[in-house]
């Protein structure tokens, strides 16, 4: 049993006549009989019965005939969201981001993405960035968000810059050096260090800031939520170096002031989108990339758009090459 077949003998439970069936499918009448033999013949029974008045379904057919209206209709559904999915109208996106984009980055574009692309849904997970490299790969999740410090450039990834993520000393509004917003990092970092941790690239990336002054800092307390810590640092328990995109509000606030430091530069990393390079891009894929691109990313980013695949298909592999036939073989199949 195939479609064509449900098909034309749908067409002639609605017609009524095998004429008719063939009209509207621009076939010949031989060729809907033959069709509803073989059918017949595969299911063992009669579907339709001819007589002078036109002709009528079988018991076997009424049945059948309820079955393959619901089965046409699918058919027409799938055909209809397939090409809803290939415009981009509907789709699903998997995306793992590290977590100070997930919290202060991403919320908006979210919604502002769902309020123009209502059909493609777009599922978020936070974790390290050298998890998220292993999932890309791994072709877990379609894309990832990530620090450069946690990135390990590999052939199979993608990687499109987006913006430089500032990294700053915080401390309280009545810190001594909250006045000036500047500091030394040899007197700085005598105070409590209040370190955002659980992701050893983060933790290196910022400890490494204080091999500049040649001292290592006294971390008071290492807690793995960006709230938490800044919390601590309003209650002046100690100082943190954070990113400075998770602190917009704080600074606003006053509650938090960024120093700026004189006796070593500035700790900043890039903020990296990526992709599987041999990962089938989808058109829902496309429009998501391009609309962080778009949000997101500067010029470099925005030349990126051009590169990226446009016609959603997978990327054809090399193939190694093989000694021609012979010249025989070949003109059999030209």
């Amino acid at each position: 049993m195939d479609i064509q077949q449900l098909l034309f003998f749908n067409k002639i439970a609605e017609s009524g006549s095998f004429t008719k069936a063939a009209n509207a499918l621009r076939v010949t009448q031989p060729a809907v009989s033959h069709q509803i033999r073989s059918l017949e013949t595969e299911l063992g029974q009669p579907l339709i019965e001819r007589d002078r008045r036109g002709v009528t379904l079988t018991p076997a057919g009424e049945v059948l005939f309820q079955y393959s209206q619901r089965i046409l209709n699918l058919v027409e559904e799938s055909r209809d969201a397939l090409s809803r999915l290939a415009k981009g109208e509907i789709g699903k996106v998997s995306v793992a981001a590290i977590g100070t984009l997930t919290v202060y980055v991403l919320p908006d574009l979210l919604y502002e993405f769902r309020s123009s692309h209502p059909g493609i849904e777009i599922n978020l997970r936070t974790m390290g960035g050298e998890d998220i490299q292993e999932m890309v790969l791994n072709n877990t999740v379609d894309v990832g968000i990530i620090g450069s410090h946690a990135h390990v450039s590999r052939p199979d990834l993608v990687t499109i810059p987006l913006f430089r993520d500032e990294i700053v000393p915080f401390v309280h509004s009545e810190h001594p050096c909250a006045a000036q917003r500047q500091a030394k990092l040899a007197e700085l970092g005598r105070e409590p260090l209040i370190l955002l941790g659980g992701w050893k690239s983060w933790e290196e990336h910022v400890l490494s800031l204080f091999t500049h002054v040649g001292m290592k800092p006294h971390v008071r307390l290492q807690l793995d939520s960006i709230e938490a810590v800044k919390r601590m640092v309003e209650k002046g328990l100690g100082f943190t170096i954070l990113p400075k995109v998770t602190a917009e509000a704080e600074m606003k606030a006053g509650t938090l002031v960024p120093l700026r430091l004189t006796d070593a530069p500035t700790l900043s990393r890039q903020i990296l989108l990526i992709y599987n390079r041999e990962r089938y891009l989808s058109a829902a894929m496309h429009i998501f990339i391009e609309t962080l691109i778009k949000r997101l990313g500067g010029k470099e980013a925005q030349q990126a758009i051009t590169a990226l695949p446009n016609n959603w298909t997978r990327p054809r592999r090399k193939r190694p090459r093989t000694k021609p036939p012979a010249k025989r073989i070949t003109a059999l199949h030209e």
